[in-house]
């Protein structure tokens, strides 16, 4: 509190100097001085309003730049409507975004391009033009009113400070073009993670790129599409504050979902995927934000294979087929057949060849149809592996695995099914022609 008393009192003398030279003394404080001016009215009563006399009363040095009564009413500030404690604090930081707090400045020390903190602990800059000195956007019309606790300088604007950043996904929230993506972080339980410290670049889409992609909120109710959901959102983030100037063409990083995302720049048009960048460096208190026209769908995960198996053959999406009908191996490998819960039961039978819809009941065969199998055959020599789902032979559920040259060097030995056993035929025929001779002895009977 005792340097913004100090503050207080370097405004209130800034205020002074609207009026004569002759009536600032340089042996009063700066509230003393910036009450006796005539033209700081309305800033000593801000002063007193924000309980800030006190501040500027203390011993500094302060350098404070002191709007007129007349800036005040061309910045339409009433100071009536200033009477909650949320619209005290921002007619307090109005007032100490005038104040500087680290000494006294004059006018010859300020240089063209000189930015610093003030009191409020926002930064303003200066600009120095054939000896005119400007803050922001306010003329210093009368520079080094000297008071005993600092310096002021008159200027004929109030000063308003940049407006305070909140965190990205409050930004996201107050656009008015992303209730999208704010429901979707809602929904996938990322919003405290876009309010951690970052900082972060995120790429935007907007309501109309939700609604182009064709994603409805409400069809991710499980766990496992709430966690898609989550996937698709993190792909839209990257660690670290990018701006849309640092961007390459080619450039390509990995999101925090774990996958890279490509870059293209041209003719200064910056592109992530297929998704157009729109509105660039939208700063948040904690990183910045990208508005792009698409919703970017992160690359498919590569299966994983199971311990154990070379390759993998599942069911197609429509489970009525296998998703890879036509393998070629090398011997020694391992093919899985894997599915689980499927919709309809299916199962693995050899064939003898192609186009067979019955199994060889001396090949490999994973037993009766089910909806969960893991079926696993390592192949040990050349040959072409045929195989069907049995319940749905007739509707071409097959496949081959060619292993090596698909050749087989080993004759194939062929065991027939019961109707085809050596010696069943024989012995039918054996018992017709028994049949025959009864016949024959009764007739001649």
């Amino acid at each position: 509190m005792h340097k913004r008393n100090a503050l207080i009192a370097l405004i209130m003398t800034a205020c002074l100097m609207t009026m004569p030279i002759t009536m600032a003394d340089a042996n009063e404080d700066i509230p003393t001085n910036a009450a006796n001016t005539g033209a700081h009215d309305v800033l000593v009563d801000a002063l007193t309003q924000a309980n800030l006399v006190a501040t500027l009363q203390g011993d500094g040095p302060f350098t404070v730049f002191a709007p007129t009564d007349q800036a005040f009413t061309d910045a339409g500030i009433d100071l009536s409507t200033f009477d909650t404690d949320e619209e005290i604090a921002v007619l307090t930081d109005i007032l100490l975004y005038h104040v500087y707090t680290a000494g006294a400045v004059y006018a010859a020390d300020v240089t063209d391009g000189l930015t610093v903190a003030m009191a409020n602990g926002d930064d303003a800059s200066f600009t120095v033009t054939d000896g005119t000195v400007m803050i922001g956007d306010a003329t210093v019309t009368t520079a080094d009113v000297m008071a005993s606790n600092g310096v002021i300088h008159v200027i004929d604007m109030v000063l308003m400070p940049p407006a305070d950043l909140v965190d990205i996904a409050a930004v996201a929230m107050s656009t008015g073009v992303h209730e999208s993506l704010v429901a979707a972080l809602v929904k996938a339980d990322l919003v405290s993670t876009l309010q951690g410290d970052g900082p972060f670049t995120v790429f935007a889409p907007t309501d109309q790129a939700f609604t182009d992609a064709g994603i409805n909120l409400d069809a991710f109710t499980t766990d496992a599409e709430i966690a898609a959901l989550a996937d698709i959102l993190l792909y839209h983030v990257y660690s670290g504050a990018v701006n849309a100037a640092d961007v390459t063409d080619g450039l390509t990083v990995a999101m925090v979902n774990g996958d890279d995302a490509s870059f293209t720049v041209t003719d200064g048009t910056v592109m992530i995927g297929d998704a157009t960048v729109t509105a660039a460096d939208v700063m948040a208190s904690n990183g910045v934000i990208h508005v792009i026209d698409k919703v970017l769908m992160p690359p498919a995960d590569e299966p994983v294979i199971p311990e154990g198996c070379d390759f993998v053959i599942g069911l197609s999406d429509d489970g009525m087929a296998f998703d890879n009908t036509d393998l070629s191996i090398a011997v020694g490998q391992t093919v899985c057949w894997i599915w689980n819960d499927a919709a309809m039961a299916h199962n693995v039978a050899q064939i003898r060849e192609e186009g067979d819809t019955t199994r060889d009941v001396a090949g490999e065969y994973s037993g009766t149809a089910a909806t969960t199998v893991d079926y696993r055959v390592t192949f040990t020599e050349d040959e072409t592996f045929y195989y069907i789902c049995e319940p749905h032979a007739t509707m071409a559920m097959n496949g081959q695995v060619v292993v090596g040259t698909g050749i087989s060097e080993t004759p194939t030995t062929v065991v027939d099914s019961d109707d085809n056993t050596p010696g069943f035929t024989a012995g039918i025929a054996a018992i017709a022609l028994i049949s025959a001779l009864v016949v024959a002895g009764s007739r001649r009977r």
